[in-house]
């Protein structure tokens, strides 16, 4: 083979490793929308790190609690600080028990979080007209090479967008690894 045409082959290689490491995240997240709408909960089980998944929701939980009543300084208050350690005590089994693959399949259809928490039926749309009125805005980039942010919420809802982070793992595959509720 002529040194042109080697070159020509490792751009070519290189150029295809390039479009998977950035095309991976997406065929991911591709896989975890589908398996949520089919309700499949061990296809999306595969695609979730489900220990730092929980970890990560009840540290922003206990994070939120502790700043929501702070002082001139900017400082949580004794009583915010004593309030999120009891709320960290009953939020742990809580969220074990409230983190399952269906409960995350819901989030991904567009579910709000306090509905999916307290467990009412997920909406099904009964016509072709009324599924493409529940269809949901997504949005994603990446927040450094390791890490990619897709962000889900009703078109036109006022609340926040929950966002679920994905960590890679390994060259081409990627984990959710983060919840981030509004």
């Amino acid at each position: 083979m002529r040194p042109r045409n080697k070159a020509l082959l490792v751009g070519l290689i290189g150029l295809l490793l390039l479009l998977g490491l950035f095309a991976s995240p997406y065929l991911t997240l591709y896989q975890m929308r589908q398996a949520a709408q089919a309700q499949d909960a061990q296809g999306l089980s595969e695609h979730v790190d489900w220990p730092s998944l929980r970890d990560s929701l009840k540290t922003g939980v206990q994070a939120r609690l502790a700043h929501q009543d702070v002082n001139e300084q900017g400082q949580p208050t004794r009583a915010a600080a004593w309030g999120a350690a009891v709320a960290g005590a009953l939020l742990g089994p809580m969220v074990d028990s409230l983190i399952t693959p269906q409960s995350l399949s819901r989030l991904m259809q567009g579910q709000s979080p306090g509905s999916v928490a307290l467990g009412l039926p997920s909406p099904q749309a009964k016509s072709e007209q009324e599924a493409e009125a529940q269809a949901l805005e997504w949005n994603s980039h990446f927040e450094g090479i390791n890490r990619f942010v897709f962000s889900v919420r009703k078109p036109g809802a006022d609340e926040e967008p929950i966002h679920l982070v994905l960590r890679r793992e390994g060259l081409l595959s990627w984990k959710l690894a983060e919840l981030r509720l509004p």
